[in-house]
């Protein structure tokens, strides 16, 4: 049987792609169980801290939900696939590593839901970010609701969800709810531009810099915990000789006036 989702590794870097074209990498139970077999694989690598996720040959990065077999579930079996959809893609929330959404074509439903969920999302002219969601009677369960705010403003996100608008690339990087928007075909090689170059930070100051990100505002827990995680982090050796070695070259810079 074909895997739903391929993995490929490369130094600190991991790349997983999405294969499911025929129905336009649409999620059901087996795709919702490699994502977390895979994340929980990728974490227990000391030596990945980046995830680039992508939809490969389709022409879709997801289309959300697969229908077909959505429309097998009912009562409890339906409400058991959306409690697995909203705790797979809570893992890559939570993870501490770095997710990188390469989006193309269609980030539906789901789909959308999916690169929500992920750190960084990289768009191509090509991608249409919608929820269709509420134009079928329902609402998007799967994290949306809670992340989408976040990215856009809680009144946009309103308007993003009712109206049932399909957002591009162009629009979607003005509106923050993108990173970046390249040129058609490009998504995939800008995000592994970037994460090649995340993937060159230490792990474990990527590690740390997710946990200070889940903190949160709280004074009286947040200060106490970032001083643990930078205490840890800059009591690393490698931490010492990068800050020798940009100290030499501060030295070494020609002072105006000099």
């Amino acid at each position: 049987m074909t895997e739903t989702i391929s993995l490929r590794r490369e130094g600190g870097l991991a790349h997983l792609e999405f294969r499911r074209p025929e129905v336009l990498n649409a999620i059901n139970e087996s795709f919702c169980r490699r994502l977390v077999e895979l994340f929980d694989e990728l974490e227990q690598d000391g030596e990945v801290s980046v995830v680039i996720l992508s939809g490969g040959e389709s022409r879709a990065f997801c289309s959300g939900a697969d229908l077909k077999f959505m429309r097998a579930l009912s009562g409890a079996s339906l409400r058991r696939f959306i409690e697995q959809t909203w705790n797979a893609f809570d893992r890559i929330a939570r993870s501490h590593l770095v997710s990188i959404a390469a989006l193309h074509g269609y980030v539906l439903g789901g789909g959308a839901e999916l690169a929500l969920a992920c750190d960084i999302r990289i768009a191509d002219e090509t991608t249409e970010i919608g929820f269709p969601e509420m134009s079928h009677g329902s609402v998007p369960g799967s994290g949306a609701m809670q992340r989408l705010p976040l990215a856009v403003g809680r009144a946009k996100a309103i308007e993003i969800v009712l109206g049932g608008q399909r957002v591009g690339g162009r629009e979607a990087e003005a509106l923050g709810l993108v990173n970046r928007c390249v040129p058609k075909g490009q998504s995939l090689a800008a995000a592994t531009e970037w994460a090649e170059r995340f993937a060159s930070r230490p792990p474990e100051a990527v590690r740390f810099m997710k946990a200070a990100l889940a903190l949160g505002q709280d004074a009286r827990v947040a200060p106490v915990l970032h001083g643990l995680v930078s205490s840890v982090c800059q009591s690393a050796p490698g931490y010492r000789s990068a800050t020798r070695s940009f100290e030499a070259k501060d030295e070494e810079t020609p002072k105006k006036g000099s």
